[in-house]
């Protein structure tokens, strides 16, 4: 299950910057050749934002994610490494909660009141979807590290 999901995460996060970098090719060369493409930009920064979700699950799933641990190493060789790996994974486990339900609040949000872009005329707050989908993904993998460190065992960090 787990290789299937971070093949698919993988997969998808690399055609959306495949698809951005060649929108923003595109409306490199278009300025040169004074070509009319005003949906390039938009583009772009739509499967930006996209990308960035759904490599931020892939970041967590494939435990590749930016990590800072002075602290918590530190504090693990006192108080030991489990429940330095409790408290992290309830913090982001709730981090993740917040996420998902500011993201679908605004995705439903903008449903009633869309913010329209300009070039394409696409609804904005539909990227809300993309963020909502992402943390969700993020608090159901750190809710299977809290299930397992429940049942005694230990998670790689």
């Amino acid at each position: 299950m787990h290789n299937a999901l971070r093949k698919s995460l993988l997969l998808l996060a690399s055609a959306l910057l495949a698809f951005m970098v060649a929108s923003l090719f595109l409306q490199v060369i278009a300025r040169e050749f004074r070509w009319s493409v005003d949906w390039t930009e938009e583009t772009g920064r739509f499967s930006f934002i996209t990308m960035v979700f759904i490599a931020a699950a892939y970041g967590t799933l494939t435990r590749s994610h930016l990590r800072v641990s002075v602290f918590s190493d530190a504090i693990a060789s006192r108080i030991g490494a489990r429940p330095m790996a409790f408290f992290h994974t309830i913090v982001v486990l709730g981090f993740a909660a917040v996420m998902v339900v500011f993201s679908a609040f605004n995705f439903t949000d903008g449903l009633r009141y869309p913010n329209i872009s300009p070039a394409l005329g696409f609804n904005q707050n539909f990227l809300f979807a993309a963020m909502c989908a992402g943390f969700v993904m993020i608090f159901l993998l750190h809710l299977q590290d809290l299930l397992t460190l429940i049942r005694g065992g230990m998670i790689d960090e």
